[in-house]
């Protein structure tokens, strides 16, 4: 029963926020509107991609560090085959999502380690040779996993504004300086 607890703290609360925050930010970094169908299936594969490279580096197969390269270049792959997205912008979009839950991690532990104190936050994470201790540990993510999509969602929403309210542009090209929409200077 308790190793059905650690899956559900660790996937529900774990992987499928992460997973939908990254979602979130590569759709807002690439200017696009969430579409439904399009952004829970690919919240869906970066769910159990990481969970599947985590798993992996938890039996020993992956050392650590490595995994978080390899599930970062896989959700890569992801934006640009499945939804079509610029490589540069699913790059950044990956990269910010990155420093986000970076953020929402520090912010988390800095209040655990105040309200808690030192020494019972130390046990606290470093408890992980048992079901409850990993229980606990997930369960200590939550906030941070909360954090991370209340920020990525900002950031959506900022992008989504920003987007209605600039004047489109005629020139397509990703280069504006490549195009002839300067006025010739009069002789």
């Amino acid at each position: 029963m308790k190793l059905l607890y650690l899956i559900l703290a660790d996937i529900v609360f774990g992987y499928i926020p992460q997973a939908a925050g990254c979602a979130i930010c590569l759709f807002a970094v690439n200017n696009q509107k969430l579409k439904s169908r399009q952004y829970w299936l690919t919240a869906a594969i970066f769910s159990a991609i990481a969970f599947l490279i985590r798993a992996a580096y938890n039996i020993g197969l992956i050392d650590f560090g490595f995994h978080t390269i390899i599930i970062w270049s896989i959700f890569i792959l992801v934006a640009i085959w499945y939804n079509k997205f610029s490589a540069m912008k699913s790059i950044c979009s990956i990269l910010l999502s990155g420093i986000f839950i970076a953020f929402a991690e520090l912010v988390t532990a800095l209040a655990m380690l105040i309200g808690f104190g030192e020494e019972n936050f130390t046990a606290m994470m470093n408890n992980t040779q048992t079901i409850d201790g990993k229980i606990t540990k997930a369960v200590c993510g939550i906030p941070a996993n909360i954090l991370f999509v209340i920020l990525v969602y900002i950031l959506y929403f900022v992008i989504n504004a920003l987007r209605k309210r600039k004047p489109k542009r005629t020139n397509t090209s990703e280069f504006p300086l490549e195009t002839n929409n300067y006025a010739e200077p009069k002789l």
